[in-house]
Formats: structure tokens, C-alpha cells, sequence
């Protein structure tokens, strides 16, 4: 009986000691703000996202805040090497990233790029080194996404207008996050090429205003002093309420259809028509990778993911995936099932979130 007790306690000894070996710490490099803002919520949702993840793949999470200040982001390097990470999670924002990734090599630390990465000018100037140090990327098809959100848009002008006002040319104004970061450009390459391929379109404007929904407020009250606008596209959904705010002062006797992106969770006051959404979890997924890469189950043609992950606020997903993160059930998904650990890994989309939440007791 000795014998089988101490075998037993080997044996949960040499688990415990491989759980702690496995464990490795990672610090989440947040581009934006602990709490909501004048940017809207996204960054605050996708550190919660990562939280979750975190705790079913038995990984160490660190968060550190930019404040959306790049100058702000190059100084917290040495605060970050404190924290002795394994891996630091990076987006490029405002094209940012290759110098920390630089940084980061000198305390050979490595990096994990999220959903804005590098482009091919600046991973070149990344030296042997760097480039070994960069273990992959997840990054959303932001091109298509700015596609479907002009596509639909002009589709939900259209349901409502008689054929007579189909005849009429459709004035767009678009809203764009910055001049830089990879997001806000493939963006509007997809509301350009969108704009292109559709008929009876006509852009009124295109102008930047920095992901802010009191720019957008500003500049949109301005833009329909002395212009007709039919639809409002946004590069995110704290633009499209801004713009919504600025239609409701103004009173307009006529509808602007008005589309973001995020999902952001809806300002009550000033909703939008459309959004398109759900790449708010890739924070989840970079943990996943991170997961499999630590382990090297992910081989390196894998490494570096572009995830077509974008759904409509019209979608059926739309209500329980918003209404979950806004009473902060991300606990109840099992992030794991998406690890290649995972007896049946599944493939990281949004239907597949639903089908690895479990609803808490009582709901």
C-alpha cells in the first residue's frame, strides 16, 4: 500500500513540476486604454479577451497601457523587460512596431505581432536576429472587412429607398482611422475598391479622425453644414456614434445610414445602422498560438495568420457575442479547444466561440 501511495505521489509530483515548466509569462503591450474613452472600448474588451484565454492555457498575462500614445509605447520597453517575459504581444500601431521588436531583441525577448503586424518594407530592415525573435502573427482581413461594411451600407440604403431615389447618385462620406496603421489602410482599400465596383457612388470625402468619436463629431457636424450625405462609412465604431451624434444635431429631415466597425458594445444614445466585428477575440488567439508555438506543435508555415474572422451586427452571432463581453462572461468560453493540444482543436471563428461557451449556472 506504501509502495502504490508513493508511486501515486511521484506521479502528481511530476505533473505539478511539468504544469510550472509548461507556464511561460507574456506581456500584452496594449496600444490603448484600461478603460473606455473617446476611442471607444475595443482595447479594453480585447485585454479581456486575453484574460480569459490566459486562464484556461495556464499562461502568466501581463497588460501594460499606451494610453494610443506611440511616443508613450517606445519608453515602456525597459518596464517590460522587468517583467522578465517569455513572449510580448505587439500591434503595430501607427507603424511603431519595428522599432520595439528591435528593442525587444536586445534583452532577447521574444515577439508575437496581433492584429496590426508588420509590412514587408519594414520586416526586411529586421536583422537574422529579430526576425528569429518574431514568432508569428494574427491579424484580421481588414480589407475585406471595409469591403462588406460599404457593400452593406449601400445594400441596407437601398432596401429602404423607392426606385425612384435608387436612380439618384449615393454620396458617401468615410471616416478613416489614421494615416499609418496597417488596419486603417487595408480598410479603406476596401472602401476604395468597394466604392469602384458599385454603381450610382459618389465619395464626398474622405477624412482622418484618429479612431476618435469627438473628431468625428466635429468634423461630420461641419461636413453636412454644406453637403448632402447618404451614408457614413466608419473605420471603427467610435466614429460611426460620433457621426451619429453630429446627424442628431443636426436634425436632418432625410436618413444617413452609418456603419463601424468593432462591435463595439452600442452607445445607447447615438446607434448605428451596421457593423462589422468579432476580431476583438484575436487576442484569444495570439495566446493560442503562443500556446502551440511554445510548445511546437505549430509548425512555422502556420506561424503567421490573416483570419477573415469579420461578422455583421446582423449576423445571429452578433447579440450573445456583445451581450457576453458586456457582463463579462468571457470566463465561460474554454479557450483551450482551440489549441492543438486540444483532442479536437478547433478552428478559431465566431460560430465555434458559441459552441465552446458554456452558460453560467442559472442563466
Amino acid at each position: 500500500m506504501n509502495k502504490i501511495l508513493k508511486l501515486v505521489l511521484l506521479v502528481l509530483l511530476f505533473q505539478s513540476s511539468y504544469s510550472v515548466a509548461d507556464r511561460f509569462k507574456v506581456v500584452f503591450l496594449n496600444p490603448g486604454f484600461p478603460t473606455e474613452n473617446t476611442t471607444g472600448s475595443f482595447w479594453t474588451n480585447v485585454t479581456q479577451f486575453m484574460d480569459a484565454a490566459a486562464e484556461d492555457l495556464d499562461i502568466e498575462l501581463v497588460t501594460v497601457y499606451a494610453y494610443r500614445n506611440h511616443i508613450l509605447m517606445k519608453s515602456l520597453i525597459e518596464e517590460i523587460a522587468a517583467e522578465k517575459p517569455k513572449y510580448v504581444v505587439l500591434v503595430n500601431e501607427k507603424g511603431i512596431a519595428l522599432s520595439i521588436i528591435k528593442q525587444l531583441a536586445r534583452y532577447d525577448i521574444a515577439s508575437f505581432m496581433l492584429l496590426n503586424s508588420l509590412n514587408e518594407k519594414d520586416f526586411v530592415l529586421l536583422s537574422a536576429k529579430e526576425k528569429r525573435l518574431l514568432k508569428g502573427s494574427v491579424t484580421p482581413n481588414n480589407y475585406n472587412a471595409g469591403k462588406k461594411l460599404l457593400n452593406g451600407l449601400v445594400t441596407l440604403y437601398k432596401s429602404h429607398k423607392n426606385k425612384a431615389d435608387k436612380k439618384q447618385l449615393i454620396k458617401i462620406l468615410a471616416l478613416q482611422g489614421d494615416y499609418t496603421t496597417p488596419a486603417s489602410l487595408a480598410r479603406e482599400l476596401g472602401f476604395n475598391d468597394a466604392l469602384k465596383a458599385n454603381q450610382n457612388l459618389l465619395a464626398v470625402d474622405s477624412t482622418v479622425s484618429n479612431w476618435s468619436k469627438q473628431q468625428s463629431y466635429e468634423k461630420v457636424t461641419g461636413i453636412l453644414q454644406h453637403t448632402r450625405i447618404d451614408i457614413i462609412w466608419a473605420a471603427n465604431d467610435a466614429m460611426a456614434f460620433g457621426a451619429k451624434k453630429a446627424v442628431l444635431a443636426t436634425k436632418m429631415s432625410q436618413p444617413i445610414y452609418i456603419g463601424g466597425i468593432n462591435w463595439d458594445i452600442d452607445d445607447i444614445n447615438y446607434p448605428v445602422d451596421l457593423s462589422f466585428g468579432g476580431h476583438v477575440a484575436l487576442g484569444a488567439k495570439s495566446l493560442v498560438m503562443l500556446k502551440d508555438i511554445d510548445n511546437n506543435s505549430l509548425v512555422n508555415d502556420n506561424r503567421h495568420q490573416v483570419v477573415d474572422i469579420f461578422e455583421s451586427s446582423l449576423s445571429t452571432y452578433y447579440h450573445d457575442f456583445t451581450q457576453r463581453l458586456s457582463l463579462k462572461q468571457l470566463g465561460h468560453y474554454d479557450f483551450s479547444r482551440f489549441s492543438l493540444s486540444s483532442a479536437e482543436p478547433l478552428v478559431f471563428s465566431i460560430d465555434n466561440l458559441a459552441k465552446v461557451f458554456t452558460p453560467p449556472t442559472g442563466e
